[in-house]
């Protein structure tokens, strides 16, 4: 019940297809490979996700062990295919010549992916969103969460989002869309232009994905969701997990600079310009939103002139891919063991990455965070030296101030309902 004291914990899964992998990396090194997702699921109040987090949260739901859940669902080339189907010629020739002459243009079908969530969630993708937190507590004798899934109304121009909680004071007083899990994930999960190559339709309404309403990280609307219902900022706790962030220094053309790990200024172009707005819903920087809901969950600032970041109770997992300084302080240097070239060819990997070679970099890089060679996305972090200002500045340290605030929540007595 809301303002009794409990803390309100909420689990944030962003967007980004198949790099959506990190996610359940992270939530293995908490948990373990064993641990089945309803018992996960257990630990937190509300769950919100947008895009590849949502089919992390479709996982979660239909109780795969972590392992499993990785496997199954990212590791297996079939089951990418599944999802990433391409789009036919025949159905829209002209989208595809004109994706084959420019590299602007749908390259996926949006129906075969739905086809495709259905069969990677054969338990629960035909019940409702608002129906999933009774069916939860019933099989498990535990609490379940809330669901809280971004999308965005093609026809509208509007954010959506699928809650289960049909009683939440967020919503509006119109008449709530009730999809299926699998609905409300396909209607989350597709991306426009360079990816899908139409909207997905729910209950005779066309969507696409979250990230279009700025929501690729889902953070804030989870806060929302919590704070219109009752429960003050002190009492929420958050574990916000990225599906990894670049973040390149500026080139500066000294001796010895790499390119490869530098941001070059490039002027404009028509056509690159068209590709860099079509694949932008993955650039929504996951740190103004985490920041944001540091100070709306009244979380303290850095005072002048302290050093070492400032803790929250908002816990950032995210790889940040970036150049660290060599032992000298000299020139920017690749991180965790990568090449330059690796390095590179991670920074240029899309979220519709299919191909066993770039979903096998996206998983060295996680094994990287995860064992402190590559940094964690800070909550703020220094413009100039990257530096973490706000947060956890490695994986290993966000994990031990997660764990800190979940292990009382798990001996108190707590309902079995959502």
């Amino acid at each position: 019940m809301a303002g009794d004291g409990r803390k309100f914990k909420i689990l944030s899964l962003d967007g980004g297809g198949s790099w959506a992998l990190l996610q359940v990396m992270a939530l293995r090194e908490i948990y373990s490979g064993a641990t089945n997702g309803r018992r996960v699921l257990a630990d937190f109040d509300l769950v919100a996700a947008n895009s590849g987090g949502s089919i992390v949260l479709g996982g979660l739901v239909e109780d795969k062990t972590l392992a499993a859940l990785l496997d199954d669902y990212f590791l297996s080339a079939a089951r990418r295919t599944q999802i990433f189907s391409k789009a036919s010629f025949l159905r829209n020739p002209l989208n595809r010549s004109v994706q084959a002459l420019l590299g602007i243009g749908a390259k996926y079908d949006a129906e075969a992916k739905l086809e495709g969530l259905r069969e990677l969630l054969p338990r629960c993708g035909s019940l409702r969103v608002s129906d999933l937190p009774g069916e939860i507590a019933a099989s498990t004798g535990r609490r379940s969460p809330h669901f809280l899934i971004a999308t965005f109304d093609y026809d509208r121009r509007r954010a959506v989002f699928f809650c289960s909680n049909k009683d939440s004071l967020a919503a509006s007083g119109a008449p709530a869309v009730l999809p299926s899990l699998a609905e409300a994930i396909h209607a989350s999960t597709n991306a426009p232009i360079n990816y899908f190559d139409e909207p997905a339709v729910v209950a005779g309404r066309r969507f696409w994905d979250g990230g279009i309403a700025g929501y690729n990280n889902p953070v804030l609307a989870a806060i929302t969701e919590a704070l219109a219902n009752g429960h003050g900022p002190e009492e929420i706790e958050v574990l916000s997990i990225g599906t990894g962030t670049v973040v390149l220094p500026d080139a500066t053309g000294a001796p010895g600079e790499d390119p490869r790990l530098v941001q070059a200024r490039e002027g404009p172009n028509l056509i690159r310009d068209l590709k860099k707005l079509a694949t932008s819903i993955l650039d929504d920087p996951p740190d103004a939103a985490t920041f944001i809901a540091h100070v709306a969950m009244q979380q303290p600032l850095p005072e002048p002139g302290r050093s070492g970041p400032v803790p929250s109770s908002l816990i950032r997992l995210n790889p940040q891919l970036r150049p660290v300084r060599g032992n000298d302080q000299g020139a920017w240097e690749p991180p965790g063991g990568f090449t330059s070239e690796a390095f590179e060819a991670l920074t240029k990997i899309d979220m519709d990455a299919v191909a066993d070679h770039d979903v096998a970099l996206i998983r060295h890089l996680g094994l990287a965070w995860i064992a402190g060679g590559v940094p964690n996305q800070p909550i703020r972090a220094n413009s100039q030296t990257l530096a973490c200002e706000i947060g956890y500045p490695t994986f290993a340290a966000a994990k031990t101030a997660w764990q800190a605030l979940i292990a009382p929540a798990r001996t108190e007595k707590v309902p079995l309902t959502s």
